[in-house]
């Protein structure tokens, strides 16, 4: 049945109308189009950026210790399969530790928070501090969002995370806004996700077309509305797009749009004046589509938008392909790759703190679940 979707969304695409919904705001499909042919540039000269950041938190009966880590690689081509790499601030990342001790008794879902939130801060600022000592970056990769994240954690009532969200949605503002003060492109690539928003869409527009014995008759004869519910947008478009395509762009973060509305938090209209888009771009032939998600201010137009799209999309081609199994941009991978702690690093940095710590007669009591005997 999955199969069968896909094959009429591809059969009757071109009868897949939606420029009469486009003009309404509130219609979050932003091209008449499902897929389209996209074409790899020649990215000599190019300085392509990408960030990274990862964390490890130890914890015991009367205390919680977080590692953080965050690394920037910046590459710059000679060619397409040609570059050069310099790390920020250090190939591992020994300049940008941070040891955090919680001491409060939370909940570990507000620890979570806050571990989470810090290690964003770290990767953000990270970020501002190379585009200002920069002045020849022209590509950000952001692993994951390029919207901020978690974006529930807005609505906290835990004093201290309210007082760390409100100091990251400045640190965000200041990247989007160096960002357009330098021409500079930023984009999210989200390696996993199950959201089904852009199916969704789909689905929804299809049945604003009416079909009938006539008209998308495909889509009747095999109940698309309760068949969509099955997929994933990463599921549909695998099987929708082939290697160089991208999918239709779209309105993603719509929770900005919420928060703005209410006027919760009253600062969000004047940090992000933008309009975040996402699609589906297919970079190999083996490995599933990436979402990429980036931004446009707010004076642009919806050809603006697509313009960029492709733009974006021309760039990655032909850094994300040279494996045909694996279609993450090269960047991206190797933020990673320096950025994940490595068990000897953490071993080192906790077994450092355990004599600083014994030296002053503070003891560690590990949970119990770590120290049962079978």
């Amino acid at each position: 049945l999955k199969n069968k979707f896909a094959k009429s969304l591809l059969d009757n695409r071109e009868n897949l109308d939606f420029s009469e919904f486009i003009k309404y705001p509130n219609y979050n499909i932003k091209e008449n189009i499902v897929k389209k042919q996209v074409s790899a540039s020649n990215i000599r000269g190019l300085n392509v950026v990408s960030v990274d950041g990862s964390s490890v938190v130890k914890k015991f009966m009367n205390v919680d210790f977080s590692f953080l880590k965050a690394i920037a690689v910046k590459y710059y081509f000679y060619k397409n399969h040609s570059s050069k790499i310099d790390y920020f601030p250090d190939i591992t990342g020994f300049n940008n530790y941070v040891v955090q001790a919680n001491y409060i008794n939370r909940e570990e879902n507000a620890v979570e928070a806050k571990v989470s939130m810090d290690m964003t801060f770290m990767e953000i600022k990270l970020l501002n501090e190379l585009i200002e000592k920069n002045d020849s970056i022209d590509l950000i990769i952001m692993d994951g969002s390029v919207v901020i994240m978690p974006i529930n954690l807005i609505f906290s009532k835990d004093f201290e995370i309210s007082i760390k969200y409100d100091k990251l949605l400045k640190e965000y503002q200041k990247l989007y806004s160096n960002c357009i003060d330098k021409g500079i492109i930023l984009i999210g690539s989200i390696k996993d996700t199950r959201t089904s928003a852009l199916t969704h869409l789909i689905r929804n527009s299809i049945q604003m077309l009416k079909p009938s014995t006539t008209n998308l008759t495909d889509f009747i004869k095999i109940n698309y509305r309760q068949i969509v519910d099955y997929f994933s947008d990463l599921d549909l478009f695998n099987r929708v797009l082939i290697k160089s395509e991208r999918s239709c762009i779209f309105n993603c973060k719509n929770e900005l749009d919420k928060i703005r509305d209410t006027g919760i938090k009253k600062e969000i209209p004047y940090y992000f004046p933008f309009s975040f888009y996402a699609f589906y771009l297919k970079t190999t032939l083996h490995d599933t589509p990436c979402r990429i998600e980036f931004f446009m201010d707010e004076k642009h137009s919806l050809k603006d938008a697509s313009e960029k799209a492709d733009l974006i999309s021309s760039i990655l081609l032909p850094i994300s392909s040279l494996n045909e199994y694996y279609g993450l941009p090269i960047p991206q991978i190797e933020a990673h790759r320096r950025a994940v702690f490595k068990p000897t690093e953490v071993n080192l940095l906790f077994n450092n703190l355990s004599r600083t710590l014994n030296s002053y007669g503070v003891s560690l009591l590990e949970k119990r679940r770590a120290r049962r005997p079978f």
